[in-house]
């Protein structure tokens, strides 16, 4: 009888412990191996980003992967255009001029998109301004010769910026380490799996959490042209109820473009269950 009792207490504690998660080793496998999981997963995705970028996935699909960008993921036009400007004007020293107005107008790019959400309507709009008044100048400067955008140009000309190797890649080398740890927080904590029942979210050292899709409606929004230009075809998916409430928001969905007929599809699959459900249960109450 005291033997049956302490087997009885040993078991009591030992599931006690299982419970409270007190088990040897068990946190830590718990939290590393999802972590390597999910790297080994985004880099998949990266790597083979470029194909369905052009080609697009082909097959069934039961479950679309995407992911988050993180704001310094953004610094790769940078960090691009100064290690590849630099090696070509280390070659061609003649070519620093150019080099530099690009350098420039890449900067000027990047902070206007970091300041502004600039949507096509905007962009189409302010383009046609900027016509209109170049346009404008030009008839002045023709008809009346009166300089008017003319001088404008003549002083940023006079500027001669030239491109500088040895800033340019010190610059991108720094850059580099921030662009890095946005790729490995979009692999931690920036993943969102969508299937036909539900929307998976992966966050490193606290968790999962999973999402019912039962009632959502799902749209895509497009806020920033230049945003979307650097997250090859990026945007924001937004999940409303059947009151238009927002209950959730993923900005930046990397490739957001190209993978929505796969994330329709999914979502269709959804319906599809549902409705097969509904009729099932009418013919049982038949």
């Amino acid at each position: 009888m005291s033997q049956e009792t302490g087997s009885d207490s040993d078991s009591e504690d030992h599931s006690i412990s299982g419970v409270l998660g007190h088990e040897p080793g068990t946190p830590r496998k718990r939290i590393v191996g999802p972590a390597f999981k999910a790297v080994f997963q985004f880099a998949k995705f990266m790597i083979t980003l470029p194909i369905t970028l052009v080609r697009g996935r082909r097959g069934k699909i039961e479950e679309v992967t995407v992911y988050s960008a993180h704001p310094s993921f953004f610094l790769w036009l940078l960090i691009a255009v100064g290690f590849a400007s630099s090696a070509f004007v280390a070659r061609y020293p003649r070519e620093a001029g150019l080099f530099g107005w690009i350098y420039v107008w890449v900067l000027l790019y990047f902070l206007v998109m970091l300041m502004y959400d600039i949507s096509a309507r905007k962009l189409g709009l302010w383009t046609l301004i900027f016509a209109l008044i170049w346009l404008g100048s030009k008839y002045v400067e023709h008809i009346k010769n009166v300089a008017v955008l003319g001088s404008v140009f003549e002083y940023l000309a006079d500027l001669k910026p030239e491109f500088d190797v040895g800033t340019a890649t010190a610059l991108s080398w720094l850059l580099l380490l921030p662009w890095i740890g946005s790729l490995l927080h979009m692999a931690l904590n920036g993943r969102k799996r969508f299937t036909p029942n539900e929307i998976g979210e992966f966050h490193f050292g606290e968790g999962s959490e999973l999402t019912d899709r039962t009632g959502l409606r799902f749209r895509t929004r497009y806020r920033d042209v230049l945003e979307t230009i650097l997250t090859f075809g990026g945007g924001d998916l937004i999940a409303v109820d059947n009151h238009q409430n927002v209950i959730k928001r993923w900005d930046n969905i990397v490739g957001l473009y190209f993978v929505w007929k796969d994330l329709d599809r999914v979502l269709h699959q959804r319906a599809a269950v549902v409705d097969l459900g509904e009729e099932d249960a009418v013919s049982v109450q038949r």
